[in-house]
């Protein structure tokens, strides 16, 4: 069995891994220069999407950032290092384009949680 969150949580975590994508990959995100990767928490029976950013620092060694948590109606509530407005940005993408795109929309989400 996989993990499960509301569809708006992971369409916005897929939005926020097309944002700041490393060379093409989700899993590592740039953000502001510094490389980082969500590791996923354990699965919210509400459907959030919670887990730790951690900043990469050699080939071998990181450093947790801070909390991540995204609720189930999309909202970026807590994602270190992204600026209110980035967290913002990446909310209202997912709404954007749930409306108008939501294949797209789906693609980018494929694989993501």
């Amino acid at each position: 069995m996989g993990y499960s969150c509301t569809q708006d949580a992971g369409n916005t975590l897929a939005v926020i891994g097309k944002m700041f994508a490393t060379n093409g990959n989700p899993n590592v995100l740039t953000i502001h220069d510094v490389q980082y990767f969500f590791e996923r928490g354990r699965e919210q029976a509400d459907g959030a999407i919670t887990g730790s950013l951690y900043m990469m620092l050699s080939e071998d060694m990181c450093q947790n950032v801070g909390g991540v948590k995204i609720a189930p109606d999309g909202t970026v509530v807590k994602f270190p290092k992204l600026t209110r407005d980035e967290r913002e940005e990446a909310a209202n993408t997912m709404r954007d384009m749930s409306a108008q795109n939501p294949s797209l929309l789906h693609s980018w989400s494929l694989g993501r949680v």
